[in-house]
């Protein structure tokens, strides 16, 4: 039997990109898709039972989107608690409502729902958000000054990645009043980022369009799904931000696990992590991506920079610690950076090569001073340990061979002295730090960094060890130790690396 449809596509405009770039065409056809009577944005909000936590988000949505022209959504996904009735009794001049018999899961849920039927921008709203004043305004503002940027996600309570803030309300009043002075928009505090934890987050039409709708990929179940999507999004050619401005409450107690059951919890993470590495051949969502320079940064003194900065990164994984030198540059007010890299690892040149635009290269360590010109970045971040390179005072030279006078050079050192080393001495041979550093004393790295420069910094890094394990490494320290003495002793064996921050 003969199937027959015509699409009408009169009252379009034909798309003439011959020479249009990547991004344009891909806006354009966005545009194409959108329906007449689409709005602006579209906001989905899920729901599976958790009643009250649903009627929270919803209604908070309708209060606090102001100045913005949206539709909501609200997808019942099998609820078994009256969420059906509620989303049919919202009051929402653009609403739309669908029932899903069972819950397949969030992936799932999202397939019922046209991608030609969405607006220009779309929010996928967790039903355990409830949203703030200017939320929605601020992030668009955002959005809208790069078509390059395609996501934006607000600060909240209750995540991780350095996305969490934690007001000080009592009251769902206080906790209002508080974001709506908080939630002014500045784009000085809006932050470059490899990973986003998807809360209220905000993606470009053509983002779908250009990687598949739903953007999640269904192979995950849970855990690391964010994670995946950001890297999908950054290797299109997109921006991922943070929007340091605009905060948001996650009414989920993450911490404590709130409706998760601990050991379960701990191998859904175990899972996703591994099926993160192997579907991006080796690459790991937390230890190649949360190597974060930002918590040292703020007290450092301004950089004297005109015009565009120029940030060098050397074996910084994907790339945090130069995103971070940006951002940093960012809150001063120097809007313009031209991120390079410097990489020993083949497997982190795609990540880095998302966010330069500067020269990416990969080589060894001994070519570090031919790559790139004498005296030309601003900043330069080295991220491995000087002692785990071959020629820890050659590479120390390149690195201010290639920095400008007056400029910051950031560099590690691996600390041998700790607590494995001590351990492994005493006997206890399956204690050991496995990745090989040369031992050097720290007072003899800053006395070669002082030969460069002026130290702005020191910070000493520490080891995640519980009460009971400090505890059983003081109890094995040599009696009579004086604990003054103690506490020393125990602070250098208890520090995993030493960051110094230089100015040449």
């Amino acid at each position: 039997m003969e199937s027959f449809l015509t699409v009408n596509t009169d009252g379009m405009k034909r798309l003439n990109g011959v020479e249009n770039d990547l991004f344009t065409n891909r806006q354009a056809i966005a545009r194409m898709y959108r329906q007449a009577a689409a709005a602006e944005v579209s906001i989905l909000v899920v729901g599976w039972n958790r009643l009250e936590k649903t009627k929270r988000c919803v209604e908070s949505i309708l209060r606090y989107t102001e100045g913005v022209d949206y539709e909501l959504i609200l997808i019942d996904s099998g609820s078994e608690d009256g969420t059906l009735d509620y989303f049919r009794s919202v009051q929402c001049e653009k609403k739309r409502v669908i029932r899903i018999t069972q819950n397949l899961g969030a992936p799932y849920a999202y397939t019922t729902v046209s991608l030609r039927d969405l607006g220009d921008f779309i929010c996928i709203a967790p039903n355990d958000l409830i949203v703030t004043e200017n939320w929605m305004k601020n992030l668009l503002i955002c959005m809208k000054s790069d078509p390059k940027i395609g996501m934006v996600t607000p600060m909240t309570s209750n995540s991780s990645n350095l996305q969490c803030l934690d007001l000080p309300y009592k009251t769902d009043e206080e906790m209002q009043a508080i974001a709506a002075q908080f939630n002014r928009s500045d784009p000085r505090k809006w932050e470059d980022r490899l990973r986003i934890i998807t809360l209220g987050t905000v993606l470009r039409k053509e983002v779908f369009l250009a990687c598949g709708w739903p953007l999640s990929d269904v192979g995950y179940f849970h855990d690391f799904l964010d994670d995946d999507t950001a890297f999908a999004v950054r290797r299109l050619g997109y921006r991922t931000v943070v929007a340091g401005d605009t905060w948001i409450c996650h009414d989920h107690d993450v911490r404590g696990g709130e409706g998760k059951d601990p050991a379960q919890f701990q191998r859904s993470l175990a899972i996703g992590r591994q099926n993160f590495q192997e579907k991006h051949f080796g690459v790991d969502a937390w230890d190649d991506v949360n190597n974060f320079l930002s918590p040292y940064l703020p007290d450092l003194p301004p950089l004297e920079i005109t015009g565009m900065a120029r940030i060098l990164g050397v074996d910084v994984r994907c790339g945090t610690p130069v995103l971070d030198m940006k951002n940093w540059l960012r809150k001063q007010g120097v809007f313009t950076a031209e991120l390079s890299a410097f990489t020993q690892d083949p497997k982190y040149w795609q990540d880095l090569m998302t966010i330069c635009a500067g020269g990416v290269l990969c080589d060894r360590e001994e070519f570090l001073s031919d790559a790139f010109p004498q005296e030309y970045f601003d900043c330069v971040v080295a991220d491995r340990p000087v002692n785990q390179y071959h020629e820890p005072q050659k590479l120390l030279n390149d690195l201010f061979a290639l920095c400008k006078k007056g400029g910051l050079v950031v560099c590690k050192l691996h600390n041998t002295f700790a607590f494995q080393t001590y351990v492994h001495q005493l006997g206890q041979r399956d204690t050991y730090d496995p990745v090989f550093s040369y031992h050097l004393p720290v007072e003899a790295v800053r006395k070669a960094l002082e030969q460069q420069g002026t130290i702005l910094k020191t910070v000493a890094i520490p080891y995640t060890l519980d009460e009971d394990g400090k505890r059983t490494l003081r109890s094995i320290l040599p009696a009579g130790i004086p604990p003054e003495t103690q506490d020393a002793l125990l602070g250098g064996m208890l520090c995993r690396e030493y960051l110094f921050f230089v100015r040449k």
